[in-house]
């Protein structure tokens, strides 16, 4: 009897082993496929559909940097990482990829270029002229002051580009000169020479002074005025 027990103990021992090992090995297989989840296939769908699905699937989502993908419409998922039907543990990360058209364009600059001129620039890179804004008063033409995006940008074919135009040359500003006290020819001459506008002359009578001399003026003197202002002078007589 002692050599039956000695001859079935290593048998006993090598099966209590074995059972040991697949028990661990159920453990963790349950345990893993009761966290685990399937990548879902969410490749063409608009980027804002493709997060919902991801999260949906209890993953994390996170956009990378948009790859040029002619066969996949602009903004939508071009591609993904891990691929679709590989399983992750829950609250595990997704890589998205939007696409970003077909090959890239780059913004040529059209600062300080009158529209046209941004326009044909604009055609010539195969871009249009998107929303336009105006402006008075930033450049010394009519011309192009700020465009978005930027030159020099990146962008697909067919984009749109903003842009920001002066409406108007700008006028140059000086200080009025004091014409008070001035004979009349000198301040008309003076005004004139200075690309001003003389208005119609007020004739005052002021007892004491002599006739021709200017005794008020508009603008003031000393304050601002365009270089197409007007002047009106109040003269004695």
């Amino acid at each position: 009897m002692k050599a039956t027990a000695l001859l079935h103990l290593p048998f006993a021992v090598v099966m209590f082993v074995v059972g040991a090992a697949v028990a661990v090995w159920l453990v963790l297989w349950v345990s893993l496929h009761s966290t685990a989840v399937r990548v879902p296939d969410v490749r063409g769908f608009e980027i804002t559909r493709a997060i919902a699905a991801v999260q949906e699937a209890g993953l994390i989502m996170r956009v990378q940097e948009g790859v040029f993908a002619p066969d996949i419409a602009l903004g939508h998922v071009a591609r993904q990482r891990p691929a679709p039907g590989l399983q992750l543990k829950r609250g595990g990360t997704v890589l998205l990829g939007p696409s970003l058209g077909e090959a890239a364009v780059r913004v040529p600059d059209l600062s300080r270029l009158p529209t046209s001129f941004a326009e044909a620039q604009l055609e010539e890179a195969g871009l249009r002229v998107g929303w336009r804004s105006q402006v008075e008063g930033e450049a010394d033409a009519a011309v192009v002051v700020a465009q978005a995006p930027v030159a020099g940008a990146a962008v697909a074919p067919t984009s749109e580009v903003a842009v920001l135009l002066n409406r108007g040359p700008r006028e140059r500003r000086f200080v009025a000169p004091d014409f008070t006290g001035a004979r009349e020819e000198d301040a008309a001459r003076v005004i004139r020479a200075l690309g001003f506008r003389l208005a119609a002359v007020q004739r005052v009578l002021y007892p004491g002074v002599q006739p021709g001399l200017v005794l008020r003026q508009d603008p003031a003197a000393g304050g601002p005025v365009s270089e197409s202002a007007v002047v009106a002078l109040w003269v004695s007589r």
